[in-house]
């Protein structure tokens, strides 16, 4: 169940709070993300439901994050241990990451998502191509901050568990060119060292499921610092 504005703010400050001594620049990127929803009516930001998704998600991100920081070494790695691949490569790179390196694209994604830009109108497609890589074998994650920071709408692995992040897109011609500029630029960026950009026809039959098992498939073959560019018309 979703939970009230009234409660995520009560729930940002109090984790602000706690993180604030002990690991700073991540106190420092929650109220970055509280202050962009202080002055915000409680039901303003009920009809913003993707503003108030992503600040759930940070929300538990962090929470866990920061709680296996505060173990033991032996006893954070057995708690890492237990987490799927791809949760493995968000909570031990890509989130720490996020929260101590600057996010060139954190004004321009808050201010979308507050003014209703960010449609999430792909989410159902992605949601099929995950079912299919699960459905063969692999695992799958989904996360705003992954989207719209990191250029990438999934982290997937195969069997070798070897996680890969995809950027999907219908966008063809000049608009692909200049989609897959952006992507390549902030995959290297962020430090990503496996990535595929796949450009695909949304009326071909069956196309989730192509693409999913093409994921699943070469997920295993792509070695680091490759970022190869698939074109799925066909």
């Amino acid at each position: 169940m979703q939970k009230n504005p009234e409660e995520i703010r009560f729930e940002l400050i109090k984790l602000i709070e706690e993180t604030q001594a002990i690991f700073p620049n991540l106190s420092l990127r929650l109220d970055e993300m509280r202050r962009w929803i202080a002055d915000k009516r409680s039901g303003l930001l009920m009809r913003k439901p993707h503003v108030m998704q992503l600040i759930e998600e940070l929300l538990r991100d962090a929470t866990f994050w920061f709680e296996v920081q505060l173990l033991p070494e032996e006893d954070r790695e057995a708690e890492f241990a237990l987490l799927s691949p791809t949760e493995q490569y968000w909570y031990k790179y890509l989130f720490p990451a996020w929260i101590n390196e600057r996010d060139p694209k954190l004004s321009t994604w808050k201010k979308k998502l507050m003014a209703g830009d960010f449609e999430g109108s792909d989410a159902s497609q992605i949601d099929k191509i995950s079912q299919e890589i699960e459905f063969l074998g692999g695992d799958t994650l989904n996360s705003y901050i992954a989207d719209l920071s990191m250029a990438t709408d999934l982290i997937a692995s195969g069997v070798k568990d070897l996680p890969l992040c995809v950027q999907l897109t219908s966008v063809r011609d000049v608009l692909a060119q200049t989609k897959q500029a952006d992507w390549l630029s902030t995959l290297k960026y962020w430090g990503i060292k496996r990535g595929v950009f796949i450009s695909f026809n949304p009326t071909l039959n069956q196309v989730e499921s192509k693409i999913g098992q093409y994921i699943f498939q070469y997920s295993d073959r792509i070695s680091e610092n490759c970022y190869p560019v698939v074109n799925m018309d066909k």
